[in-house]
Formats: C-alpha cells, structure tokens, sequence
C-alpha cells in the first residue's frame, strides 16, 4: 500500500469547501469593522442637559468658602496706630526696616519735614508699595487735608493765597489782626541753592538734592516737567513746589558743538551716543557748525529732536 503525501491526500479541500471558507471569512471581516464604522460615520451621541448653576459657584461664594492666601511679606503691621512722625529708630526697624533705612527716614523728618497725610509716607525713599500697604491701615494721619480750613477762613478775601503763582505776586499774607506770616518767596530753579530750595514748602534735602542734579545733567531747566525724571516726583508733589519755582531761560548753559567732545556731549539727557558721534564725525569732516540747525545733517537728529535739543546748543 503506498504510503499517503500528508498535504495533498489527507489535508484536501474540494472547490465546495474552499467557496465555503471564502464566505465565512468574508463575513469575519464584516462582522469585525462594522461597529467601527458605525459608531464612527452613524452613530450619534445622546445629548443631556445639565444646569450650570449647580456646577458653578459663584466668585463671591468661592472667597468666602475659600479665602485666598495672604501675600508673604518681609514687613511687620504695628499693633496699634501710630504716628510716623513720633517713631523711634527701634519702631522703625521693628516694620521690618534695617537699621541704616531708618535712620533715613529720621534723617529726613529732622531736616523739617513733616507727614501730614497717610499718602506723605510714599515720598519717603525707603518706604516702597509693598510697605506702604502695610503700615497704611496703622498709620495715625487723616487721608487727606480739607481745602478749605479755620485758619484760612482768617484771612481777608482779597489778600487769600492763590492757587497758581505770578512771579509779581510776592505779597506776604496777613491776617484780620495784621500779624505777618512767614513769607515765602519763590526762588530761580536754575540758580537756586540747596538751601533756597528747602525753603520751599514740600522740597527736603531729598528732592533738593535731586533738582540741582537735574539741573546740572541739563544744564539748566527749560520746563518744570523736567523734573517728572525725578523719583517719586510726581504731578501733585509738583502741583504744590510749582508756585514757587521760576523758570529762568537766561541762565541756560548750552553746549558748543564745536568744542565739546563725544564724551561731553553724550552726558546731556538729550543726547545719546550715536548722536554725539555724529555730530563729532560731521565736524571733523565736513567743517565746524556755522548755525545750529546744521545738526539736522547728521544721520540721527530729526526735526523733533533738533525742537527739543536746539537750547541747548551752541556754535559760538
């Protein structure tokens, strides 16, 4: 008997068979991507409503539920209120100040000075927003001073100080029973000394050191809102020195663009290093300046810069 091949005589599919199989496997593949193609070309998910008013608290709830943390801070509250102008060096320390930022404020408050108002703390240098915010809440001063006072109703109407200063408004104020009060005149802003200034009401060491530094970097002021460049000078500290302060355009002292060197020119405000650069490179190729308005030859100066800077320029 010969000996039967294993694939051809015992594993034999007939043409019946094999269309069977064919068939069957066909309908596996059916059967397996059709919930794919269902679910992702027919099927359509069913929609719910749901009242938002139940999911969402609302913002004022949520604080009080939950309170937001407190910012650290590196200052200290006092206590109980407190006058700024009565504290010691140790109370001073104790906001969390050192020793040296305390001694500051002492210093200044010992030249004359005083804190009438809560928001007179912020012209102290070593006070800062942070700190500010801090001690505000403590601090023994009235939020504002009202215009209109006993004192001042005393004064006859027609010798009241006004509200905004001509220079040949230098009367001094009197009161109903003629006694003089401390007269105080308005001083040159571009010639006045340290002392001059601190005369002036709402001008310290501080600011009066300031100003004259300023006046110098320009060589004199052509505005007073020049010294906006000032920290912590700002519209109402300005407001309350202004009647005071005299803008003298006489006593300017220009630079002669044709001495001053590149490193003269560029401490000025104004100028900038490219432009002092330029004004030298144009003078020592092209000739010295014959008239001012010659700068506007040079690559970096505009006609605006040229209105801003011209007086402070000169050839002779």
């Amino acid at each position: 008997m010969a000996k039967k091949s294993w694939d051809s005589d015992w594993i034999h599919f007939s043409k019946r068979a094999r269309k069977g199989i064919v068939v069957l496997l066909f309908v596996f593949v059916i059967v397996s991507i059709s919930p794919r193609i269902y679910y992702n070309y027919f099927y359509t998910p069913p929609t719910h409503e749901v009242n938002s008013g139940k999911l969402f608290i609302d913002k004022k709830v949520a604080k009080e539920i939950a309170p937001e943390k407190k910012k650290s801070t590196r200052y200290h509250r006092p206590k109980s209120l407190f006058n700024p102008n009565d504290y010691s060096l140790e109370q001073w320390q104790s906001t969390g100040l050192s020793k040296k930022q305390a001694q500051s404020i002492l210093n200044y408050l010992k030249s004359g000075a005083t804190l009438r108002i809560k928001s007179d703390l912020k012209k102290l240098y070593v006070v800062d927003d942070e700190l500010y915010q801090v001690l505000e809440p403590m601090v023994d001063l009235p939020e504002r001073i009202e215009k209109v006072t006993t004192e001042t109703q005393n004064y006859r109407k027609d010798e009241a100080p006004k509200t905004s200063y001509s220079q040949k408004d230098t009367s001094t104020w009197k009161k109903s029973n003629n006694k003089k009060v401390k007269e105080v005149k308005p001083v040159s802003v571009n010639t006045a000394t340290a002392w001059d200034l601190k005369s002036i009401p709402g001008i310290g060491p501080y600011f009066a050191k300031e100003i004259i530094k300023k006046r110098d970097e320009y060589g004199g002021l052509i505005s007073l809102d020049q010294l906006f460049d000032i920290y912590k000078l700002d519209k109402e500290k300005l407001d309350e020195i202004s009647p005071y302060l005299i803008i003298d355009k006489t006593k300017i002292e220009p630079i002669n663009i044709n001495l001053a060197t590149q490193k003269e020119m560029s401490k000025h405000p104004l100028i900038d290093y490219n432009v002092a650069k330029s004004i030298v490179f144009h003078r020592e190729n092209y000739g010295k300046f014959k008239r001012i308005d010659e700068v506007l030859l040079t690559p970096y100066i505009d006609r605006d810069d040229f209105e801003r800077l011209k007086v402070y320029l000169t050839v002779e």
